[in-house]
C-alpha cells in the first residue's frame, strides 16, 4: 500500500494555484499566499516527490492530427487480467489502461491519425494479445472536458 502524505491547507492553497495556472513559479505562488518561497519550493518538492502532484504537457490528441479517439471496454480471461492490461499499456497507440469492475475487465483508450490505422491496430498488435476474449469500442466525437484536478482532502477531514 502506498504511503498516504499528510496535506495541510497550505498544501491545498499551493495544488489550486497550480490547478489554475501548472506554469505558475513558486514565487508567484509565495507571493499569492503570502508564504515565503523556501517554503513554496520545500512543500512542492515534497508534494512532487510524494506522488500527489505529476508535472506533465497535456496534448490533445483531436488538435494534433490524431481525430479518430477511441476508448474500448475489454473483457479479459480472469488469470491474465494483469497481463492483458500490461501489454496494451506497451502500445504506443494507447494512452491509457485501467482495470475496472462490471461487464468488462480493462478499459483503453487510444488515438489513430486514420479509421484504417484504427482497424489495423484491432488486427494487428491487439488481436495479438492473449486472453481478450470480446471488445466493445467507442469513438470520441466532441471532448466538453478533459482534466485532471483532483483537491486532497485536509488531513483531518
Amino acid at each position: 500500500m502506498e504511503k498516504r502524505i499528510k496535506l495541510n491547507d497550505t498544501d491545498i492553497q499551493i495544488i489550486k494555484c497550480l490547478h489554475k495556472d501548472a506554469r505558475m513559479s513558486a514565487s508567484a505562488i509565495a507571493d499569492g499566499l503570502n508564504l515565503p518561497e523556501s517554503t513554496v519550493r520545500h512543500r512542492l518538492n515534497r508534494l512532487v516527490n510524494g506522488g500527489v502532484i505529476e508535472f506533465v504537457a497535456q496534448t490533445s490528441p483531436l488538435s494534433v492530427g490524431y481525430p479518430v479517439w477511441i476508448m474500448m471496454e475489454i473483457e479479459v480471461e480472469a488469470l491474465l487480467i494483469r497481463k492483458v492490461a500490461q501489454q496494451l499499456a506497451e502500445l504506443n497507440e494507447v494512452y491509457i489502461v485501467y482495470t475496472t469492475t462490471g461487464a468488462f475487465d480493462i478499459s483503453a483508450g487510444a488515438t489513430f491519425r486514420t479509421n484504417k490505422e484504427f482497424v489495423d491496430f484491432l488486427a494487428g498488435p491487439f488481436a495479438g494479445i492473449k486472453g481478450i476474449r470480446r471488445v466493445t469500442t467507442r469513438a470520441i466525437l466532441e471532448v466538453y472536458k478533459r482534466q485532471f484536478k483532483f483537491l486532497p482532502p485536509v488531513d483531518g477531514d
